[in-house]
């Protein structure tokens, strides 16, 4: 019985760790919001380093910039991110392939911790 009182204890915070974003989804979510043109969504993927760095202002713009080449290259196809790295930091690529005829882009990337969650920070 005490067993069964501990797992039921246990379930629950089992169950939040595990929904967690890993970094790779992350990475991918950031894209696909890009891509849908959800540039407020795409935005909170974004460390605090890179909002301060740019301003809030640049950062929608440049978003929504991206967001309309996206389309012209026919909307996301895929995201593939390549990670290396323990603990808060992570950094590797991420490769976005489109539907249309636009060649598949690999940009560098590096992601952090903020208050629990993975962050997309400056990769250089």
């Amino acid at each position: 019985m005490r067993a069964f009182k501990i797992a039921a204890l246990a379930a629950p915070l089992l169950l939040v760790a595990g929904c967690a974003k890993s970094p790779e989804s992350t990475v991918e979510s950031f894209y696909t919001a890009v891509g849908k043109g959800q540039i407020t969504e795409a935005q909170s993927y974004l460390s605090q380093q890179i909002v301060a760095l740019l301003g809030p202002q640049k950062i929608s713009a440049a978003l929504a910039k991206e967001s309309t080449r996206v389309g012209e290259c026919g909307g996301i196809k895929s995201v593939e991110v390549k990670l290396s790295g323990e603990g808060e930091v992570r950094q590797g690529s991420a490769t976005v392939s489109y539907k249309g005829q636009c060649p598949a882009k690999t940009e560098a990337v590096k992601l952090i911790q903020e208050d629990g969650k993975w962050k997309i920070g400056a990769a250089k």
